[in-house]
């Protein structure tokens, strides 16, 4: 899993534009925008690859409240299958709200 935009530390706006590559269970990249405490902006999915088959993904993910800090992360992941709650192939992104 990789997110190729943003970039660490770019500034990052409502709606937040996703952008990356990767593969997970039928295909659906999990992503979600959180602020330095922790909470969660945004959340949603995108199409990527699957069955071990790289693909590109891009998803702009609305807001839903205003962030509590200036800073946050964007997270691309896989949600497991088993139902676990585990977040597979993490990746986050360092990223400033304007």
């Amino acid at each position: 899993m990789k997110v190729n935009h943003p970039a660490p530390g770019d500034v990052v706006r409502d709606p937040a534009h996703v952008a990356g590559y990767g593969t997970a269970f039928e295909g659906t990249i999990s992503l979600r925008v959180r602020d330095d405490d922790g909470t969660v902006i945004a959340e949603g999915f995108a199409q990527g690859g699957s069955n071990e088959v790289i693909g590109e993904f891009k998803a702009d993910l609305k807001f839903d409240r205003r962030p509590n800090q200036r800073l946050g992360v964007v997270e691309a992941f896989e949600e497991s299958a088993s139902g676990s709650g585990e977040d597979r192939h993490l990746f986050r992104v360092p990223v400033v709200f304007a």
